[in-house]
């Protein structure tokens, strides 16, 4: 870090009117003559997150597509509801430990050489699937889904590095929130496109029939998104597009923190602890959901898959919608601690009118239920990266909000193991009622955090760090340039 010597003696007491001047002028050199490196938005950045967004629904769209219908695929395979359940969960279980070296790739390498790493990963496994359409090869689709698991920890990480690299410091928030708009996007497909494409039919030739051409739709979609990845995606602009993300990329130049100094770092800040036990148990809520809802739903209304993908394709709009809304106002207002107070605590109020809907049986209910824990949930997510990103600053966010990830994949294994045998065995009440009490913890823990803003305070700052940055473009000044 590089600053004008002379601005050390602005600090000193001045004994007459020209020294006084003189130190005036020292402070004004500190933004007018300091040698700082253009700042730039690219009009490119919005490609990039289309991009992503593709990637993602290749990967993540493919998630929940057997939990949702569960008992076709149960039936065809001739396999437990506990196995199919597991076509989801193996996501969750994958994720914990690749979180590890995935991070330290996504921070070594760049974005594009791990969107690209996983682009393969999930085309490998989507092929792999393609071939187990037969009633006799369960493990052989299993052993597919396994693979496209462990390409989701190149996707999870990646909305909020993605805004920091590429969008304006007015942006940020928006964009992560849009990035994560492809993720609840992706999510919405698992209740769209299975339920519609695989009918419960009596003939088991049918049904396979129908899962070979969901398999190949699956095959085909990710092949393109992984060309488009390959071609198109970059890691980072040539300019930084913020003062913010300058002045990181300073500290990470000069930083001589390894990857585990940083986890040292994470485990020892309070507020992250505590923003990770809530958003795991937020976020976690609705991944144990969208795995047993298929067994809830059906223990009331017998035979409405359809219907019930229908209602989990609206949770999930919603929370496309809320994701985008609440990213626009963390971007205008910056009310981090009390937003993600009262987005939590919404959230976990949809969620107990969902389950209360499911028990007395009313329809509305549940409807109205689906829709107010979708929007709230897809908002958390954005905030949740958001404010994990002020608590961390300058941290790198692929590690801050891997870790993050870690919480709600391993929160979402641990309850749907312990709820589905209590579904099984003593119903869906207490299945409610136990999610609901571990939600109100997560709610609680939003609380009791402090309103820390240390990417929003740097800004102050920024201003006066110098960087070398490599350009393709003449340096003008040190002003912020659009594009």
């Amino acid at each position: 870090m590089t600053f004008d010597t002379r601005a050390t003696n602005s600090s000193v007491p001045v004994k007459n009117k020209n020294a006084g001047k003189r130190a005036s002028a020292v402070i004004t050199n500190c933004t007018s003559n300091l040698i700082v490196p253009e700042v730039r938005v690219y009009k490119r950045r919005w490609l990039m997150l289309f991009i992503f967004i593709i990637y993602t629904i290749a990967c993540i769209g493919q998630w929940l597509q057997y939990s949702i219908i569960n008992n076709i695929i149960s039936r065809y395979y001739g396999v437990s509801n506990l196995a199919v359940d597991w076509t989801s969960m193996v996501f969750l279980v994958v994720f914990i430990p690749m979180v590890f070296p995935a991070s330290y790739l996504i921070d070594k390498l760049g974005l594009r050489w791990t969107a690209i790493v996983g682009g393969v990963i999930v085309t490998l496994g989507s092929w792999i699937k393609v071939f187990s359409a037969s009633p006799d090869r369960f493990y052989v689709t299993f052993i597919g889904q396994t693979v496209v698991s462990s390409a989701q920890v190149f996707v999870m990480s990646v909305p909020g590095r993605l805004a920091a690299n590429w969008f304006g410091a007015s942006e940020v928030s928006t964009a992560t929130a849009i990035g994560l708009f492809g993720c609840q996007l992706a999510i919405a497909t698992n209740f769209l496109l299975p339920p519609n494409i695989v009918k419960n039919s009596d003939n088991l030739d049918d049904i396979g029939s129908d899962l070979s051409v969901l398999y190949l739709f699956n095959g085909i979609f990710s092949t393109a998104a992984t060309i488009a990845v390959i071609i198109f995606f970059h890691s980072d602009p040539p300019l930084p597009p913020s003062e913010t993300r300058r002045l990181q990329k300073l500290h990470d130049s000069e930083s001589s923190e390894g990857f585990l100094v940083l986890t040292k770092n994470l485990l020892t800040n309070r507020n992250y602890i505590a923003l990770w036990h809530a958003f795991g148990v937020i976020i976690g809520i609705f991944n144990a959901l969208g795995t047993l809802l298929n067994q809830m739903y059906l223990l009331h209304f017998e035979n409405s898959e359809v219907e019930l993908g229908h209602i989990g394709v609206a949770m999930t709009v919603v929370g496309m919608i809320g994701a985008i809304v609440a990213g626009v106002v963390l971007d205008k207002t910056h009310k981090f601690k009390l937003a993600i107070s009262l987005v939590g605590a919404l959230s976990w109020m949809g969620h107990v009118l969902l389950g209360i809907g499911l028990v007395v049986e009313y329809k509305w209910m549940i409807w109205l239920g689906a829709i107010i824990f979708g929007f709230f949930n897809g908002g958390y997510s954005t905030i949740g990266f958001e404010v994990c990103a002020e608590f961390t600053y300058p941290a790198p966010e692929g590690v801050t909000t891997a870790y993050l990830t870690v919480a709600h994949q391993l929160y979402g294994v641990i309850m749907i193991l312990i709820f589905g045998k209590v579904l099984e065995f003593h119903g869906d009440v207490w299945t409610h009622v136990g999610l609901g009490l571990i939600g109100m913890t997560g709610v609680l823990a939003n609380i009791f955090t402090k309103d820390i803003q240390r990417r929003q305070n740097a800004k102050d700052n920024a201003h006066c760090a110098e960087i070398a940055m490599k350009d393709s473009t003449p340096k003008n000044s040190g002003r912020t340039t659009p594009s």
